[in-house]
């Protein structure tokens, strides 16, 4: 799967049905983020990505997000806050493919998180989780929007 594909999918649900709620989202801290995908019919294990965000990316794919949202998924989607967690299911078709899923993000200030996505597609049930976590500054001459794979 590619990487702009999976990218915080919860942050994509989020943002989406935050825009249609009273809710607002936690802000995240633009810079460096390292985000690991654990997967266990992965092979290989985890996989991580560093990506620069600057304020205007973040809010770009807020945008995004709620578009994708709007356009591929049923009224049932819902999201609801409890605690430090964020609670968000939905039902979406993508590219003809019908997914459910149920989606739990747990969030640690403006720079971290951790998501568990429990999603079933065409039968089969999925459980991925993401950890997002700032770690520093974005380098320089780094393209801001640009998944980096590797150290």
């Amino acid at each position: 799967m590619k990487i702009g594909i999976v990218l915080p999918l919860s942050l994509l649900m989020l943002g989406a049905m935050a825009s249609s709620s009273a809710l607002e989202l936690p802000s995240q801290k633009p810079g460096l983020w390292k985000i690991t995908m654990t997967n266990g019919k992965t092979p290989g294990g985890p996989r991580s990505f560093t990506m620069c965000q600057d304020v205007a990316s973040i809010a770009a794919s807020r945008a995004s997000a709620d578009a994708h949202i709007k356009n591929d998924c049923t009224a049932k989607s819902s999201l609801r806050k409890d605690g430090d967690n964020w609670i968000a299911d939905a039902e979406c078709t993508f590219s003809g493919m019908h997914v459910t899923s149920h989606s739990v993000t747990t969030v640690h200030g403006d720079d971290s998180f951790h998501t568990q996505v429990n999603s079933t597609m065409n039968g089969k049930t999925d459980v991925m989780t993401m950890d997002n976590v700032r770690i520093g500054a974005c380098k320089p001459g780094q393209k801001v929007g640009v998944p980096l794979v590797g150290p």
